[in-house]
């Protein structure tokens, strides 16, 4: 079961591109994105592996099921909307920045709102499924996106047209002090260890996670190649001057396996799934997280057919994304998207935090309650 722990790991770590975490990085790489990177690297995997070990001593209970636990009514009901709103946000992003991206570099003339709202229709009608069902259909997605994802990048590594020379006058920036938005942006790769938020409640009681080795070498690997590759083909400085900056990466490659010729096209359909698999997980836990705030919620995370609080909810967070794309525009988007990766690190210390105080609280109450249950009957 806990393979499905490690789709999270991986698909958060490859959608970080469309949350514009390299290009936030690339803003900063002559003045602390560097040295940033390499202290998210050490943050992340420490957090990656205290957030696991957290989850574990609550067997079966998602976060929010937690917060009701051990917190007053009021101030679980704060929390819990706080983590719907960190939690939505993130796939209006992910759906805005894909559709325009799309929009760019396919038909610059198609209406900019027909294909954002077709993938905020699928992504309402996927987040809307039970918690079982989407970790069986991302299971699917992942298995056909990631193997061809990891072999563009592994043909980006290798290929001749890369100078490595740009490369290493950018790492030689390293001993400049780190940005703090520059962390926080290189920190959200690690982030997928955060769907145990609603993943847990399908862990059984007795599963442990295993070969956590693998949360820093895949991130570290994800974090590295989406911030060095695109200097190494547009230089140090000309990288700077492109928003969607792993698209033309893309475009910068060519392949010469049947009929697929120019990247950009196999590397936008793949990301198309992609995204659609992060709305629908991002959604799904914000909607979680509202269903929580209700006094008699209950947990199903088999539940089928899917109730109408289910529908109603993601149909919401779909209203907010065309509302969002009728606000936004680039310097919006990129100033959301920057402030969402600084509270996303804050939350994910709250949540940490929370986690470490209810497990030491469960752990004191165990101590006291079994003394009594150990005194035998004196009579």
């Amino acid at each position: 079961m806990y393979r499905y722990f490690y789709y999270h790991v991986i698909y958060v770590g490859l959608i970080n591109i469309m949350i514009f975490v390299p290009w936030t990085l690339l803003q900063h790489r002559f003045n602390g994105a560097v040295s940033a990177i390499g202290i998210a690297i050490v943050y992340g995997t420490a957090l990656a592996y205290l957030t696991t070990f957290l989850f574990s001593k609550f067997p079966g209970l998602g976060l929010a099921d937690i917060l009701k636990a051990y917190l007053p009514r009021g101030l679980s009901v704060l929390l819990n909307l706080i983590g719907a709103a960190i939690w939505c946000l993130a796939g209006v992003l992910v759906v805005y920045a894909y559709s325009t991206t799309i929009q760019q570099f396919f038909n610059p003339d198609m209406n900019p709102y027909l294909f954002l709202s077709l993938m905020t229709l699928a992504g309402v009608w996927g987040s809307s499924r039970s918690t079982r069902t989407i970790q069986f259909a991302q299971e699917i997605l992942l298995l056909i996106c990631a193997p061809l994802i990891i072999m563009i990048l592994l043909k980006a590594v290798f290929s001749p047209w890369l100078d490595w020379n740009a490369i290493r006058v950018t790492a030689g920036y390293v001993t400049n002090p780190p940005s703090f938005v520059a962390f926080c942006a290189a920190s959200f790769v690690f982030a997928g260890c955060n769907t145990l938020a609603v993943v847990n409640r399908l862990l059984p009681a007795e599963a442990r996670i295993r070969f956590k080795w693998i949360i820093p070498i895949f991130c570290t690997f994800f974090l590295l190649v989406s911030f060095f590759i695109p200097i190494g083909f547009h230089g140090t400085v000309a990288v700077g001057e492109y928003l969607y900056v792993w698209s033309v990466t893309a475009d910068s490659m060519i392949m010469e396996y049947g009929f697929v010729y120019r990247v950009l096209f196999l590397f936008l359909l793949l990301y198309t799934a992609l995204s659609l698999m992060f709305a629908m997980n991002t959604w799904h836990t914000a909607m979680e997280f509202v269903k929580a705030c209700h006094p008699k919620s209950k947990p199903q995370p088999d539940q089928y057919p899917v109730g109408p609080a289910n529908w109603w909810i993601s149909a919401v967070f779909g209203v907010l994304t065309i509302a969002y794309a009728l606000w936004s525009n680039e310097e919006r988007n990129q100033m959301v998207n920057q402030n969402w990766l600084i509270a996303q690190v804050f939350t994910d210390l709250l949540t940490v935090l929370l986690l470490s105080g209810f497990a030491f609280r469960k752990k004191r109450g165990q101590r006291r309650s079994a003394p009594a249950a150990a005194v035998p009957d004196s009579r």
